[in-house]
């Protein structure tokens, strides 16, 4: 039996059973207690309502503890309470309403638990695992996802090095940010002497062992950073840059011509002005 179990936890299908539980065990809990009140309730009505039936179909049991253990016994193990009853109801339906009502009142007691114990219950029991399960497969395809389509150690998408670097985002995790070198880098850190580490070496171990939160402790990785996207965008601000410097030089070009052309008609003007104050001269009085 031990084996049979350690080897249901160490096969897939029963680690991922396990993980599935552990998300919703708190609710699963609280299901199960709603389910115990359920079941206690309906005791108590049947200890108080059916115990002394004048019909002499009474429930076995004399004690409210009695009849409430009876009802959890039978409701747990069955989802029908009506076993603590002699008869069997469904064999007999009234003639009329107003006959033998506490045996319709007790055959309405029974109904109701059962689609509260059937339907509700239990369909929150396996909408609960469902759920579970169903998350655990979206968080599964997520991770796929991101581990195609993003880089494991920057967190940077793959779109952004297609576009922005020469050789795309293959390159980019196969010898840029290939993981395991980050995994060697670890293991190297971890068996040399902390007086052979470099400067930096230094510092990783530092940031790794005197972290104060995950977020301090991973802050050594070129998270949202790369080198070759760095190039590219120097590459982009010089040619801003050459952009900007030609656009001013233009616009000085532009104005240096206007300023030519503002001369020029400024002298056609004055030599127009000053040859009309001439013929005005020369005119006879």
């Amino acid at each position: 039996t031990v084996l049979l179990i350690i080897y249901f936890i160490d096969s897939e299908a029963g680690s991922t059973i396990l993980i599935g539980l552990e998300r919703v065990w708190s609710n699963i809990v609280n299901t199960f207690v709603l389910g115990i009140l359920t079941i206690f309730m309906f005791g108590m009505a049947i200890y108080q309502v059916f115990r002394n039936d004048p019909s002499g179909n009474s429930p076995d049991c004399s004690t409210l503890y009695q009849c409430i253990g009876q009802a959890i016994v039978a409701g747990i193990g069955q989802g029908d309470i009506s076993v603590l009853f002699h008869d069997e109801i469904w064999s007999d339906v009234p003639e009329i309403f107003f006959f033998e009502p506490m045996t319709q009142a007790r055959t309405f007691m029974i109904i109701v638990f059962f689609m509260i114990w059937e339907y509700v219950l239990l369909n929150i029991f396996v909408g609960l695992i469902a759920s579970a399960f169903e998350a655990m497969r979206d968080d599964k395809g997520t991770v796929q996802e991101d581990s195609t389509t993003k880089c494991l150690i920057c967190s940077l998408d793959m779109y952004t090095f297609e576009k922005c670097t020469k050789y795309g985002f293959k390159h980019h995790v196969e010898f840029q940010h290939y993981p395991l070198r980050y995994v060697y880098y670890l293991h190297y850190l971890k068996k040399t002497k902390e007086s052979d580490y470099t400067g930096v070496d230094t510092i990783v171990f530092n940031k790794l062992t005197h972290g104060s939160n995950d977020e301090d402790r991973a802050s050594w990785l070129p998270v949202s950073r790369a080198l070759s996207l760095r190039k590219h965008e120097e590459e982009e601000h010089q040619e801003q840059v050459k952009q900007q410097q030609e656009g001013s030089n233009q616009v000085a070009a532009l104005l240096e011509r206007h300023k030519k052309e503002i001369d020029s008609l400024r002298s056609e003007m004055t030599d127009m002005f000053r040859q009309i104050m001439e013929n005005t001269k020369q005119e006879p009085k």
